[in-house]
């Protein structure tokens, strides 16, 4: 075990095991569970006691001091086996939540969202922390079997705040503002160490016209040191992200109730600027539920959610990808002013060209995007006590989600460049529906010894949807971004030139119909049998495969409860649990079962002055056989509460299987380039542990604590046809820099590098050298990393050198080998709650141990590839140096290995971009994700003034992280394929948030 491994656990022993073993020796006044809390389990409610399944929950009582926008932030490490990663920093961006590790190898691994009992997409992101009642993670196939379709990635339940009968009204508001700043920068050569990095650049070849070109730019050698160590520093990162970002958050709830009814109103805005210029995040909503009584047997209820955001910001990469990197700008411009006779803050067309660089600042003025997004919820039920024991409910719900992106790119961007240097406007148009309709049938009796509970159900989901593309280029070059959005009218194509026509496309419609029964049966409050299964039509495969069925069942025994137990006071529950289940998932788009035609400008025909789009047979191959992955789930756990509930817990192991992978994979036939196959499998081991208790409770002074702590193990068991036969792995590629830098492998976990090993640089014993020509020749087996690394150029003294794995003497692709994973071998979170009197306190910490992170930043920040005038990382001063102190470039050995005695980094090398371990990170951390402290006034303090309470409080959000990972953040991820996780390349840069606020309840 490491030593970060072993720190971290003794930290957890120190903090958490030690206290909470210890609190048995102090006496409790009251318990402080609920022995009779509720869960929601599929379509019901259970008490917690009787929960035979992996279900991981959490309450309003513990978001309620998270001041966050995003329901997804505020559960961050609070629920085992659940992981919660936001790719990057910029407001908005995309969560991913993983429920025990995901089971796809080329699908999402998303969760499958309810709300309130309605399917909603991306809900987590959607939703705010104080809005929601309560949220349930079902974790294995024997409890999210019921929900069959989707169900195999885990279900999200939430249920959001409603109001309460015979309740008087209340107000509630909880504002809060802050300021974010950037939590750390990318070190990187300052002006003299840039200079004479340039200067070895253009001199080393000895070529007349680079000398010259130098000196022209830069001056002669003589005058760098006087020239550049005392220039004013241009810190492109203070300047593009270094701004203080202002938040503040709004939220109003209302709620109460009649004898009959009960209503509860929440509004919600914020307005919060990001750490880059130019970029922000504004959302406005509203949330209404309503619940009224008819009868004693007869009730109904409705609520409707409407938002409207705004997501400003271009952010550091559209995509990710190379061609897309605008964190390079930031990274890599000259950091000084002057060096040309165009000032540093206008833009110079030829350093663009020679550079492959825009001032940063100039390309975020030059580049537009404004991403609204507006969300509706509608859903009602109607709840019927036809007998004392038997209950009809019917839920109908509708969402539908309108998405406008505009985006705008001026003269500078290198889009307009080439198109004749005139501005270019993107309109994307997109709208889906989903109507859901769902109804069950509750039978539930107790008699003597026995209780029986079953239920029937049925639903039925539709989904449809449409989406347009408008790519709009020659505009006027004055043209402002508002202007061209307004008017793409405005856009004149040059004489013989033509416009693209706008593109439509309606979203294959996609239907299920589902048929479900669960049977939940106590003997004697011992023994707990659940048994369910649900029946899925999906039209997503093809008559004959649309059906999948997904039995499950589950048992529970309370051990407490047998006479051996049942009088031993210090032990309040312990129960045992087990289940099975299989469960399904049809997450690929409609309709792939035959042939279709594409709509495209790109075979369409010229029609005036636009191109009228024209249909080609789809490059996805028809598969009239492919059918439901399945995803079987085996479970065993263990609850527990010792002393009086003070503390409490639980451990559970599992197994989980995926096969008939819905994979899109290469085909070799002709006009074709993939298709949806059943292939493969893949398979998730884990162990789950949580622990709570209460340290210390007297009067005046609480102390409570929860840790959780999850293990997963993923691997590949068969690629199926994904793979040529007798092979039994393929590459990936993510998109970055890298090229094919990730390998699926069987044996290997869902997402493992791949790429060379860092042997350091060559040495001059490496080398013969011919004193007469001057000319360094690399030895007679000393493998050569040219080909690779260096584009073809003859190895040097100091340059990049790779290992040579296979032995066969040279550098090829068959050098390359996994590299480690991102998936981490731990991970978790723990919190501290105490209250002082009127104070309170709370810290939460997250952690991940184990995970390797790609750091494609490092690897182009280390590379000079094609380009001169490039700044680089700061490692590069420490790099192989061919000059000495008075510029003079040495040949001779001896003097050449004295020259670099102190030196360690090879000399940046001009090949293509490579993956090799030297961007193979560590992506372990510690972070204190939050810490709040909070002053209540006593109970009465404002009664004259209808003041039932008032709290001020006081956040600092991502307070620290303890890490070795030497980029921005360790959790940033910027690819959404499963494949290629744990990329950080040109990530927006992570933020501290310092937040004060007010809590008042009218």
């Amino acid at each position: 075990m490491n030593k970060k491994v072993q720190s971290i656990k003794w930290l957890y022993l120190s903090v958490f095991l030690l206290p909470v073993l210890g609190m048995a020796q102090e006496k409790g006044k009251e318990k402080e569970t609920n022995i009779d809390e509720v869960v929601l389990v599929g379509y019901t409610k259970v008490s917690k006691k009787d929960v035979t399944n992996a279900v991981s929950s959490v309450k309003a009582e513990a978001l309620k001091d998270m001041p966050v926008n995003s329901a997804a932030e505020a559960i961050q490490g609070r629920l085992a086996g659940v992981q919660v990663q936001t790719s990057e920093g910029s407001p908005g961006a995309e969560v991913d939540i993983k429920v025990r590790g995901g089971t796809s190898i080329t699908g999402s691994n998303a969760p499958l969202y309810i709300v309130d009992g309605v399917q909603m997409d991306n809900a987590m992101s959607l939703l705010t922390p104080k809005e929601i009642e309560s949220i349930e993670v079902l974790k294995d196939a024997s409890s999210t079997s019921i929900y069959g379709s989707r169900g195999a990635n885990g279900v999200v339940l939430i249920t959001t705040k409603s109001g309460r009968k015979r309740a008087t009204t209340t107000i509630n508001y909880n504002g809060f503002t802050g300021v974010r700043k950037i939590m750390n920068t990318l070190d990187v050569l300052d002006p003299y160490q840039f200079v004479m990095y340039q200067y070895e650049l253009y001199n080393k070849n000895g070529v007349a016209d680079d000398i010259t070109a130098f000196a022209t730019r830069y001056g002669t050698y003589n005058e760098l040191e006087s020239k550049y160590k005392n220039v004013k520093t241009r810190d492109w990162q203070d300047e593009l992200f270094g701004k203080e970002a202002f938040n503040f958050t709004h939220n109003l709830t209302v709620n109460g109730g009649s004898e009959k009814s009960a209503f509860a109103l929440t509004l919600n805005h914020v307005d919060e600027d990001g750490i880059m210029l130019k970029s922000g995040f504004k959302r406005s909503m509203v949330n209404f539920k309503y619940d009224y009584d008819i009868s004693k047997k007869l009730k109904f209820g409705f609520n409707a959610r409407y938002s409207r955001s705004l997501i400003n910001g271009v952010g550091t990469s559209s995509t990710g990808s190379q061609s897309n990197n605008r964190l390079r700008n930031a990274v890599r411009y000259q950091p000084f002013e002057g060096g040309s006779n165009i000032p540093v803050d206008d833009f110079d067309p030829s350093y663009a060209t020679n550079t492959n660089l825009v001032n940063p600042l100039i390309l975020n003025d030059n580049e537009v995007r404004d991403n609204r997004s507006n969300d509706l919820l509608l859903n009602g039920y109607i709840n019927w006590n036809i007998t004392k024991d038997i209950t009809f409910r019917s839920v109908i719900g509708y969402v539908q989600r309108d998405i406008i992106t505009n985006q705008f790119w001026g003269v500078v961007t290198s889009q307009a460049r080439a198109n004749a240097d005139m501005p270019i406007v993107q309109l994307d148009r997109s709208q889906s529906r989903r109507i859901t309709n769902t109804n069950t049938l509750n039978y539930t009796k107790k008699f003597g010894d026995h209780k029986l509970d079953i239920l029937l159900g049925q639903e039925i989901i539709k989904t449809d949807g449409e989406s347009s593309y408008t790519y709009v280029k020659w505009f006027p070059k004055s043209i402002l971004p508002e202007e061209a959005f307004a008017n793409i009218a405005a856009a004149t194509p040059p004489a013989g030139l033509i416009q693209d026509a706008a593109r439509t496309a309606a979203l294959p419609p996609d239907r299920l119909a589902s048929f479900f029964g669960r049977v939940n049966y106590i003997y004697a409050n011992k023994y707990i049998l659940t048994a369910s299964v649900r029946a899925d039509g999906s039209n997503v495969f093809m008559k004959g495969n649309q059906w999948g069925y997904f039995p499950a069942a589950s048992l529970a025994w309370k051990i407490k409860e047998e006479k051996f137990l049942k009088d031993v006071n210090w032990l309040d529950e312990l129960k045992l649990r087990v289940g099975y289940g299989l469960s399904g998932n049809n997450r690929i788009t409609s309709y792939l079962w035959a042939n279709f035609y594409n709509v495209s400008a790109n075979n369409g025909y010229v029609f005036g002055t636009s191109v009228t789009p024209g249909a080609a047979i789809s490059t996805t191959q028809a598969n009239p056989n492919v059918k439901w992955e399945a995803t079987v789930s085996k479970n065993a756990g263990i609850d527990f509460e010792f002393f009086n509930s003070r503390l409490y817990g639980s451990v559970d192991g599992y197994i989980t299987d995926t096969k008939d992978l819905l994979v899109l994979a290469k085909v070799p036939f002709p006009g074709y380039s993939n298709q949806f196959q059943n292939s493969g499998k893949t398979q998730n081991k884990g162990l789950e542990f949580t622990l709570g208790g209460v340290i210390v409770n007297k009067e005046d002074f609480t102390w409570k604590t929860d840790i959780n702590l999850s293990a997963n193990k993923n691997k590949i068991l068969s690629l199926g046809s994904g793979v040529r036969p007798g092979q039994d792995s393929y590459l990936v590629q993510s998109g970055g820099i890298g090229g094919f830098d990730f390998i699926a492998k069987v044996g290997s976990s869902v997402g493992t590098y791949y790429g060379y090993v860092t042997e350091g640089r060559y040495e001059i014993s490496d080398f013969d050298y011919n004193a007469a020509t001057q000319v360094y020749t690399l030895k007679a087996g000393v493998p050569s990393s040219s080909a690779i690394a260096l584009g073809a150029k003859a190895v040097q003294p100091g340059d990049l050198k790779l290992k040579d794995l296979n032995g066969d003497g040279q550098i090829t692709d068959a050098d390359r080998t996994e590299l480690g994973s991102a998936q981490p071998k731990f991970y978790g979170g723990f919190n501290q709650t105490f209250r002082y009197k009127n104070f309170d306190m709370s810290l939460f910490f997250n952690f991940s141990v184990g995970n390797k992170v790609y750091n494609a930043n490092k690897i182009e920040n280390t590379t000079q590839y094609l380009y001169r005038d490039n700044n680089m990382a700061a490692e590069v001063a420490d790099r192989w140096r061919w000059f000495d102190n008075n510029g003079v470039k040495v040949n001779d050995p001896t003097a050449l290995a004295a020259l670099n005695a102190n030196t360690t980094m090879w000399t940046p090398p001009t090949g293509q971009y490579i993956l090799h371990s030297y961007g193979i990170e560590d992506g372990s951390f510690l972070r204190l994700n939050n810490v709040t402290l909070g002053f209540t006034l006593p109970k009465g303090s404002l009664d004259a003034v209808g003041v039932k309470n008032f709290r001020l409080y006081a956040t600092v959000n991502n307070v620290f992280v303890i890490t070795k990972y030497s980029g921005y953040d360790p959790e940033a991820s910027t690819r959404r394929n499963p494949l290629t996780p744990g990329v950080d390349y040109s990530a927006y840069p992570r933020s501290r948030f310092f937040v004060t606020g007010v809590d008042i309840t009218f």
